[in-house]
């Protein structure tokens, strides 16, 4: 990993996900960007009561901020940090930018559920929607640890190729962590036709390292998840977001994407894709 890419807002979530980047860049030797967006709407017509902005105003005053978010990097982590500021929705400025740079994996910060402010929250479901950059989640409440165990939710319906395997056998190999494969069964019957072979398959990308299947009997997938860590020490989610998988559902409807709000751990999506 060469590149981390991070989504800043300058809020207390932000700035969560920017010492998490940070500690993993240092960890990893890599570079490490940092990434503001910015929209301002043109308005239409003379709305009454509006106040018009100066785009350069509004321009220096965010080059302000992240010149301090730069400066309180290089004052606390011995890595070498740039910044960006532009103009734009979030995912389009994002996703160009990561293309220009080449980035390995993006960092996004995420609030927990009920707390207001920022751009995070849904523009980090928007993300895992809408983009296939590998994306890094850090929740609020969680800090930078040394990932020692990682938890894989696997679905075993849909077969991943080894494009999606590729990051976290890296993280696996950096930290020398153990991987916990997760199957979440809504009943106690025994695996259908397509779940076997998606576990025969996941025996076969996994192969190389040092890994241990585990079941959860749950009508709930998401909450199976959840009680899975709760029980079982994990410094590392890991999720592959399928075309049309049960992921790509879950974050399809407003109840399923309470998940990525629940999770007290950082979530790493990866894309099949």
């Amino acid at each position: 990993m060469k590149n981390i890419l991070v989504a800043v807002d300058f809020s207390a979530a932000s700035r969560k996900a920017t010492d998490y980047a940070a500690a993993l860049a240092s960890s990893f030797n890599a570079k490490m960007q940092l990434i503001h967006a910015y929209y301002i709407p043109v308005p239409v017509g003379d709305t009454p009561g509006y106040i018009p902005l100066s785009l350069e105003e509004v321009h220096q005053e965010n080059e302000a901020m992240m010149q301090r978010e730069i400066e309180y990097l290089a004052a606390n982590y011995t890595i070498s940090v740039d910044g960006f500021v532009r103009n734009g929705t979030t995912i389009s400025v994002v996703k160009e930018l990561a293309k220009e740079l080449k980035t390995d994996l993006l960092i996004m910060g995420m609030k927990g559920a009920g707390k207001t402010g920022g751009i995070f929250g849904s523009t980090v479901v928007s993300a895992i929607r809408k983009m296939n950059i590998p994306l890094l989640v850090i929740p609020e409440d969680s800090g930078f640890s040394f990932i020692k165990h990682i938890t894989f939710a696997a679905d075993f319906v849909e077969k991943a190729g080894q494009k999606p395997y590729k990051l976290l056998e890296e993280f696996i190999n950096h930290f020398n962590a153990d991987l916990q494969v997760l199957h979440v069964q809504k009943n106690e019957a025994v695996m259908q036709g397509a779940e076997v072979a998606g576990k025969v398959a996941a025996e076969v990308n996994f192969s190389r390292l040092k890994h241990s299947f585990h079941t959860m009997v749950d009508e709930n997938v998401e909450r199976g998840i959840t009680d899975f860590i709760a029980t079982n020490r994990t410094d590392l989610l890991v999720m592959v977001a399928h075309h049309h998988n049960i992921f790509q559902r879950w974050f399809g409807t407003e109840h399923s994407r309470n998940m990525v709000y629940q999770v007290k751990v950082p979530l790493l999506v990866l894309h099949d894709e």
